[in-house]
């Protein structure tokens, strides 16, 4: 019987007459073999870095992640302190280009300690122009936090940068941020069931898609 689909080998199990075999990169690389590739979507938890470091804060020390026999990457940034959507692979090159963009369509949730003045807003972020058509920020609702309040703002774009520039206003109008969380890139969203720390295997389609920005955006040179 013939094996269809798309292999998850840190969730699913391949057994011949009975027996479960095991498998790492390091293998395949010894038998010629390609490892299989895989392309997740992680919901970053808050207070983790992406760097691959012994203390306890990378996400390789996420329970489902440490638990891997082969190396992932990951291919879209997010700060430490920034949680939501965020890119893995074990496809190295397809990580390389697609994680120095920096001008994908992207939504973010944003809490800050106070609530934005018209005037505020308009300097935020200073790329806010008639030729940014998909920019937008918008005034949610505020929500407790702790003794004090938080006021949620919804940014959307597709302004280079994007993440920095935000980071860069709000410390510029000397607002403290709460929360950051990533909730889309490049047209993919973050599931809501997914919980922080767990990973799901992106579609056939929703890879194809990266992958044809990533080509697009590849310097004339590799191609």
């Amino acid at each position: 019987m013939a094996l269809t689909g798309l292999v998850d080998p840190s969730r699913d199990k391949i057994a011949v007459d009975g027996k479960v075999v095991k498998f790492s990169q390091r293998d395949t690389k010894k038998s010629g073999a390609a490892a299989p590739l895989v392309y997740w979507m992680l919901n970053k938890p808050a207070g983790f870095s992406l760097d691959r470091n012994p203390t306890g804060d990378s996400i390789y020390h996420l329970p489902r992640l440490a638990r891997l026999s082969f190396k992932v990457v990951p291919a879209s940034l997010l700060g430490k302190n920034a949680e939501g959507l965020c890119l893995l692979t074990n496809d190295d090159q397809f990580a390389g280009t697609f994680r120095g963009l920096d001008d994908l369509d992207q939504v973010v949730l944003v809490m800050i300690d106070r609530r934005l003045e018209e005037a505020e807003l308009n300097t935020l972020l200073p790329e806010k122009s008639p030729g940014r058509p998909r920019m937008k920020v918008e005034y949610r609702h505020k929500a407790k936090l702790g003794a004090s309040y938080g006021y949620w703002y919804f940014v959307q774009g597709d302004i280079p940068g994007l993440r920095r520039k935000l980071e860069s206003g709000l410390k510029r109008l000397k607002l403290k941020t709460h929360k950051y969380v990533q909730l889309s890139l490049a047209g993919l969203e973050l599931p809501e069931n997914l919980k922080a720390g767990d990973y799901v295997q992106l579609t056939g389609p929703e890879i194809r898609k990266l992958k044809t920005i990533a080509r697009k955006h590849k310097p004339s040179d590799e191609v």
